[in-house]
C-alpha cells in the first residue's frame, strides 16, 4: 500500500525566518526608542508564527489525503473528489468535492525525498477518477472548507 508523508518543513523555516527578523527589527526600533515600528514589527511577527504553526504535514494514500497542523487535521477522500483546480503561478492543488474544499499546498514546498513519487501518486489518482486538474488564478488564496476531522 502506497502511503507518504509530506511535511511542510520549508513553510516552516520560512516562517521561522520571518520571525527572527521581525523580533531583531522589534528590539532595534525599541532600543531607539520608535515604538510605533517596534509595534509594527510585532504585528507583523504574526505571520511568521501562523507560517510556524501551520506548517504540519500531508498524509496521502489510497484513501485520500489528511493535512494535519496545530490547528487541526481535514481529511478528504478521493472518492469525494468531483473538480480540481491548480494555481497558475504556484501550483497550488485545490480539490473540490460536495460542499468541501481541500488546500494540497505546491510539490515545490514539500520536504520529502520521495515528493516526485508521492506528486505522480496524486496524478494517478485524479487520472484514475478523470478529473483533469483545470488552471486557476486564485487557487493559492482558497481556504480548506468541510474537511476538518477529529484527531
Amino acid at each position: 500500500m502506497n502511503t507518504y508523508h509530506i511535511e511542510m518543513r520549508s513553510y516552516r523555516l520560512l516562517g521561522w525566518a520571518w520571525l527572527v527578523l521581525c523580533a531583531l527589527g522589534m528590539i532595534a526600533s525599541f532600543l531607539d526608542q520608535l515604538f510605533l515600528p517596534a509595534a509594527g514589527f510585532a504585528l507583523a511577527s504574526l505571520f511568521g508564527m501562523h507560517a510556524v504553526l501551520n506548517a504540519g504535514s500531508f498524509d496521502i494514500d489510497m484513501h485520500g489525503l489528511t493535512r494535519t497542523s496545530s490547528f487541526g487535521a481535514w481529511h478528504i477522500r478521493w472518492d469525494e473528489i468531483s473538480r480540481v483546480e491548480i494555481g497558475e503561478v504556484e501550483g497550488t492543488l485545490v480539490l473540490h468535492g460536495s460542499n468541501k474544499r481541500f488546500i494540497l499546498s505546491s510539490p515545490g514546498w514539500w520536504s520529502a525525498a520521495e515528493k516526485d513519487i508521492a506528486f505522480d501518486f496524486v496524478v494517478k489518482q485524479l487520472e484514475a477518477r478523470n478529473i483533469p486538474p483545470q488552471p486557476s488564478r486564485t487557487a493559492g488564496y482558497k481556504i480548506m472548507k468541510n474537511t476538518r476531522v477529529d484527531h
